[in-house]
């Protein structure tokens, strides 16, 4: 009996120091793998890096580097495409339109076409932030339809690729988001609302429509945009906006957008926003008087001050040498 424990002590001993040596190996095999692709990348990064820069940056009679480029294909050709997507984030001009037609050429957004449709959520969202960075017009339907994807990171990949496509009908997918469930920054609308309304007309006129959406969220955006987008043309609809509104997150996109946009006649308005119940409101409202001339705002800002408000108190008063002087 003490025998046989012996033997079957000794079998399991053997069969686990099995299979640790087993899974040193394995461990050993994957690393290896790894290493080995690391290292492969590293040479055809190495051959297609020079080919790429050349053919975007050099203007010469040269078609080589053209050729090359045309033609890669297979793992070299994976890297190609990834060094040209990676260089349209860094030139403008002549040389992005390169690239793009390069990449055409080369069959690449018919492939990024299909990986949109994937069913995987990285693989999509990736598609779609290439797709956004090549700006082809025959894939802006695509791109808006991608902002009502059922994951959140591709709906907030397409939110910002929809910045390429600047348009009233880009802009009403972009806001519909913010109507969701909030799965996506309002900070992202923010800049895709920025991005199309400093390129379309149109998208500026629906940011300015969006001024009057039932969502509070979707007027608190269209507020933060317009004040980073325009000088004075909307100061109007903004203090507006800032009286009437009664959501508190309106008041304070509008309060901000003033502070960088107000002019004479904002400060009824912002005289009106330091009334307001809620401090932050108040605090941006007084700090929006105060970027404006004094010669405009010495009677609002003695108002204020009279009021004896103890949390504008100390904006006042620290405003109060530098304005004498």
């Amino acid at each position: 009996m003490i025998e046989l424990d012996a033997r079957l002590i000794l079998t399991v001993l053997v069969a686990v120091w099995i299979l640790i040596a087993l899974s040193v190996l394995l461990l050993g095999a994957v690393h290896g793998v790894r290493a080995l692709r690391r290292r492969r990348r590293d040479r055809l990064d190495a051959q297609a890096r020079p080919l790429v820069v050349r053919f975007t940056l050099v203007e010469d009679d040269d078609r080589a580097p053209a050729a090359a480029l045309r033609t890669a294909s297979g793992a070299f050709g994976d890297r190609v495409d990834d060094r040209l997507l990676s260089m349209l984030g860094t030139v403008r001009g002549e040389a992005r339109q390169r690239i793009v037609e390069m990449l055409v050429e080369r069959g690449h957004p018919a492939l990024l076409r299909r990986r949109a449709r994937s069913r995987r959520t990285t693989t999509r969202a990736a598609a779609v932030r290439r797709l956004g960075q090549l700006g082809l017009p025959e894939d802006a339907e695509l791109l808006r339809r991608a902002v009502g994807d059922r994951a959140p990171i591709v709906r907030t990949t397409a939110v910002r690729a929809a910045s390429a496509y600047p348009s009233s009908a880009a802009v009403a997918a972009v806001l519909d988001v913010l109507r969701g469930a909030g799965e996506v920054p309002s900070l992202v609308v923010v800049t895709s609302l920025i991005g199309q309304g400093s390129a379309s007309a149109d998208a500026l006129e629906a940011i300015r429509a969006g001024l009057h959406d039932p969502s509070a969220t979707v007027r608190a955006a269209c507020a933060q945009a317009l004040g980073e987008l325009t000088s004075v043309a909307d100061a109007d609809r903004l203090a507006l906006l800032l009286r009437r509104d009664t959501s508190p997150g309106v008041q304070l996109a509008a309060a901000s957008a003033l502070l960088r946009v107000g002019r004479a006649s904002s400060v009824p308005a912002l005289l009106e926003g330091t009334r307001s119940p809620w401090g932050p409101v108040r605090t941006r409202c007084v700090q929006a008087l105060l970027a404006l001339p004094q010669e405009l705002t010495a009677e609002a800002l003695g108002e204020v001050s009279r009021r004896g408000d103890a949390l504008l108190a100390p904006l006042l008063a620290s405003s109060a040498p530098t304005r004498r002087s």
